[in-house]
């Protein structure tokens, strides 16, 4: 091979390694300021309200785990099974903020399932969300809404509406309340 020919050769594979990389690396998206959005996290932050980190581990043998794992169903609690049993057909008033979060708890791998089941699709990346419902008296979840910024434009907010309308929470006669929780979604 002559000279020429080598130099040719060395600079298209420099061209298309240099291209492969610059494929390869493609810069995560650049995520609008929200000021609505900056507001409701600083004022969940600032009311100590427990932040659920979800991680990507790039899907390995995880999604098997997720669709066996069952769904943590609402439990009344020993002092509203001993009212019951005095008072049969009782409810309390209202859900104790321990009880919704022990759901909440319990249900936080089918959240993270569906950033896993993003990101084998090659859309992961990182941010924040906040999921926000009110809890009926029949312990279903009302009105959802899943705000996350970083995500408007993939499927992650409709996969995570799906499975909190699933979520059974204890039976009250006013229900929950209205209920706001943070996620940070973090992609390796």
């Amino acid at each position: 091979m002559s000279r020429r020919n080598r130099v040719l050769a060395l600079a298209v594979v420099l061209l298309a390694s240099s291209l492969f990389a610059a494929c390869a690396k493609k810069p995560a998206p650049a995520v609008p300021s929200n000021p609505e959005f900056d507001r409701q996290w600083a004022e969940l932050a600032a009311a100590g309200i427990e932040v659920s980190y979800i991680e990507d581990d790039r899907g390995e043998g995880l999604m098997g785990n997720v669709r066996r794992a069952s769904r943590v169903k609402a439990e009344p609690p020993a002092a509203q099974a001993k009212e019951s049993a005095a008072n049969p057909g009782a409810l309390p008033d209202r859900l104790a903020g321990e009880q919704v979060q022990r759901i909440i708890r319990g249900n936080l791998m089918a959240v993270r399932g569906c950033f896993m089941s993003m990101a084998r699709t090659g859309q992961a990346r990182s941010g924040k969300a906040i999921v926000s419902f009110s809890i009926g008296a029949d312990g279903r979840p009302t009105g959802l809404k899943v705000d996350a910024p970083a995500f408007a434009d993939t499927p992650l907010p409709g996969c995570v509406t799906a499975q909190i309308s699933h979520w059974e929470f204890p039976k009250s006669q006013r229900g929950g309340g209205q209920v706001s929780y943070p996620f940070v979604f973090v992609s390796g």
